[in-house]
């Protein structure tokens, strides 16, 4: 049985590379488009697959040949799919625009995600993990809604850690429900849009309003400014990795799913965060998501390599411990 279980979307990402983005009525004229496969949830469990992580995810999927597509990519990955729902409604489509300073605007067509239906749940699954995380999106619409929070409640009574990707959208259009669910919550990741709606403020303070709420860690994702991580003991800054940005798409995902490796590995938090932002700045270096985010060698590279650089002076010692996890559990 998996180590995580990851709850939230499964898509077909339609990547669009355009040199600039169209003013409103006009034109985009792309330079290429790219098909990976994506969904939160799905790239988180694809990188911690890629680390030796057993896990398995649950979402739903059409019948389509997307589903196919979408499915193969993860079980290339090694994710278990033996909880994947199946209906006749669409499977999950994001358009992404891509701009040359690799920030993207995606439009998304949710499809089967949001019919997730509870009484197919297997909670014996989700009980028996050391990790659940859940992905913001499924708390946007019913049933799949339903689904996310009784797969919270079963994983809050067995003592499973709960991870949750707020997400921006969710941290608008839902955050009563959000706020509701905070006290369940070991690790949050919101992005600096996310923790602003959330609690009214940036930077630490949104820090300690997450952890006043009942959230165990947060790590607040700051994009090229790094990280912000914080407990009940301390607050404190992560700097990124230099890399040359080619496309966001999926790395927040994979910070995730770095900070998850952390907590399984027995790392403290700033090796945690140093994992994370590795794989988040790696994933922003790569074009697409899904079947494109980066694997254990791609992180040894990048820490052994940073390891000379004055930024990191005083995280050397953080450093060689996860390269040292990096060389006895990655693949």
């Amino acid at each position: 049985m998996p180590q995580v279980v990851t709850l939230g979307d499964i898509n077909i990402d339609l990547i669009a590379f355009l040199p600039r983005y169209p003013a409103p009525g006009g034109d985009g004229l792309v330079e290429r488009m790219e098909v990976h496969s994506g969904g939160s949830a799905a790239n988180t469990a694809i990188v911690l697959a890629r680390f030796g992580v057993d896990v398995g995810i649950i979402g739903r999927v059409g019948r389509d040949p997307f589903a196919g597509q979408a499915l193969a990519r993860l079980s290339e990955a090694g994710v278990d799919l033996s909880c994947i729902q199946r209906d006749d409604s669409i499977t999950g489509l994001i358009f992404i625009a891509v701009t040359p300073d690799g920030e993207r605007t995606m439009f998304s067509s949710r499809g089967a995600n949001s019919r997730l239906d509870v009484a197919r749940l297997d909670e014996g699954y989700i009980a028996q993990a050391d990790v659940f995380h859940l992905s913001g999106y499924a708390l946007l619409a019913e049933p799949q809604r339903r689904a996310a929070w009784r797969a919270l409640e079963v994983a809050h009574r067995a003592g499973v850690a709960i991870s949750l990707d707020v997400g921006v959208e969710a941290a608008t259009k839902v955050i009563e429900e959000v706020k509701a669910l905070l006290p369940l919550v070991n690790l949050i990741f919101p992005n600096q849009a996310a923790a602003e709606h959330l609690t009214n403020s940036n930077g630490e303070k949104a820090v300690r309003v997450l952890l006043e709420h009942g959230v165990e860690t947060v790590a607040l994702k700051l994009g090229e400014r790094g990280c912000l991580v914080g407990n009940a003991g301390e607050i404190f800054p992560v700097p990124t990795f230099a890399v040359e940005v080619r496309d966001t798409t999926g790395a927040g995902d994979s910070f995730d799913a770095g900070f998850i490796l952390g907590r399984l590995w027995g790392l403290g938090l700033r090796e945690s965060a140093i994992l994370a932002n590795a794989l988040g700045a790696l994933a922003a270096s790569t074009a697409g998501a899904g079947d494109s985010l980066p694997g254990p060698e791609r992180v040894q590279a990048l820490l052994q390599r940073s390891m000379a650089d004055p930024l990191w002076q005083d995280w050397r010692g953080e450093m060689g411990r996860v390269l040292s996890h990096l060389s006895r559990y990655g693949r």
